[in-house]
């Protein structure tokens, strides 16, 4: 009787370990990763970020669906100064490219004078990752916002 046992217990134990390893077989096939590219952003329409109601500066920069962007800011005088109020303007454009999360500024070089992005996208206002300053002429800013804080100024994500 104990014949019969012992011979069942060797099959089963044997039936397990084939099983075993058909599991890891298995395991690699299911394993394999499919590389995703990210959609290259395409624009229909123009895409504009304005200021809201502030007493600083007019901002809108202004994504256009051919790769380009226009950058303008008009910052307000002093109201308490004592001679003839003058704004300051800061034109500027460049090229943009991205995909649906993320959008790359690329601005323009300026003959006449240098724009520091560091101070226009000023990483003590941002709000979590709404940008990131790359280099001297490039910041990226996350596309998936409906607001984006330039010159610590909330603006505001439009489509016309």
């Amino acid at each position: 009787m104990r014949k019969p046992i012992f011979l069942v217990l060797i099959l089963a134990i044997l039936s397990c370990q084939s099983k075993k390893s058909e599991k890891p077989q298995n395991a690699e096939l299911n394993t394999e990763t499919e590389i995703i590219k990210p959609e290259k952003l395409v624009l229909n329409d123009t895409v504009v970020y304005l200021s809201g109601d502030n007493d600083l500066a007019l901002i809108k920069l202004t994504l256009i669906p051919n790769g380009t962007f226009d950058f303008y800011m008009s910052i307000y005088p002093e109201p308490m100064q004592d001679a003839e109020p003058e704004s300051d303007i800061i034109n500027s454009n460049g090229t943009w490219s991205g995909n649906g999360k993320t959008v790359s500024l690329n601005f323009a070089e300026r003959k006449k004078d240098t724009l520091n992005l560091n101070d226009l996208f000023d990483s003590n206002y941002k709000e979590g990752n709404e940008f990131k300053v790359i280099d001297q002429n490039t910041v990226e800013i996350d596309y998936s916002l409906d607001k984006l804080n330039i010159w610590g100024i909330s603006c505001y994500k439009t489509e016309k």
